[in-house]
């Protein structure tokens, strides 16, 4: 092979390498923008609904030892 040869060869893999790594680039921007944009929606929504109080599945009445589950 002759070095022109070898200089073609060179540039066409480093301008499809190039190519690909700009298509990446771009699926994952578009990729990270609807995400954040999933999690501003969530966020919204999470903030418009009234706050719930966690439900206990125990009582405690002072010490560990007098500590009940529920059991239904």
């Amino acid at each position: 092979m002759s070095r022109k040869t070898n200089i073609t060869m060179t540039k066409i893999v480093l301008s499809i390498s190039f190519i690909i790594l700009l298509g990446r680039l771009v699926y994952s921007g578009i990729g990270a923008y609807s995400h954040h944009q999933n999690q501003k929606q969530q966020q919204t929504d999470g903030q418009t609904l009234a706050p719930q109080e966690p439900t206990s599945d125990k009582t405690c009445t002072g010490t560990l030892k007098t500590c009940r589950y529920h059991k239904d």
